[in-house]
């Protein structure tokens, strides 16, 4: 699952005095690492590279957390947050898997999210291993969401709990996803 260690480029650390922005086309880096979109092996397709602390490897435009991002440079700007600060993601992984579906590794159909955001550790492990700041780009979790409605129509029953998603207190038992867009500019 990804590539052996052996097999991953050195990460080159970028220290810069300022807050760089990343949402214009130079961002991209003079030595990109190169991206297979579509490709349905996430070791082949390679990771989305949309950090400031490898700036010349950059593949990507944007920043991980997307709009979150300037929050981050504000704690930085105001000496709250190492600049160099990365998370240490070994014990994360996803509550449930999406996907793969047959569409996601066809570039003309997955335009606007990574297909393996959500599996940043399974799949790119051995980069993270060797000081590579990849983040996941989709956050995967369950939840119980209490809505009115389906206490009522279970008191009056319209609905009957089935103990698996729907609960005799009226909670639904629902998967979430947030997902960063991660785009594939040729097919927008």
């Amino acid at each position: 699952k990804g590539r052996t260690r052996s097999d991953v480029p050195e990460p080159e650390f970028t220290k810069s005095e300022h807050i760089p922005l990343t949402t214009h086309t130079d961002a991209f880096g003079n030595d990109p690492v190169p991206i297979s979109w579509g490709h349905p092996d996430p070791a082949v397709r390679a990771p989305v590279i949309c950090t400031v602390r490898h700036h010349a490897q950059r593949n990507a435009i944007g920043a991980h957390q997307g709009s979150y991002c300037v929050y981050t440079g504000l704690a930085v700007a105001a000496q709250k947050l190492d600049p160099d600060y990365v998370p240490d993601l070994s014990l994360t992984s996803p509550v449930f898997k999406i996907g793969p579906y047959p569409s996601w590794s066809d570039p003309k159909k997955i335009a606007a999210l990574d297909p393996f955001g959500h599996m940043v550790t399974e799949y790119y492990s051995s980069w993270l291993e060797k000081g590579w700041d990849i983040r996941p780009t989709i956050a995967v979790t369950k939840a119980h969401i209490d809505l009115p409605e389906c206490r009522e129509a279970l008191a009056k029953g319209r609905l009957v709990a089935d103990g698996n998603i729907l609960l005799e207190s009226g909670q639904s038992i629902c998967s979430k996803a947030a997902i960063e867009p991660v785009w594939y500019l040729p097919e927008i």
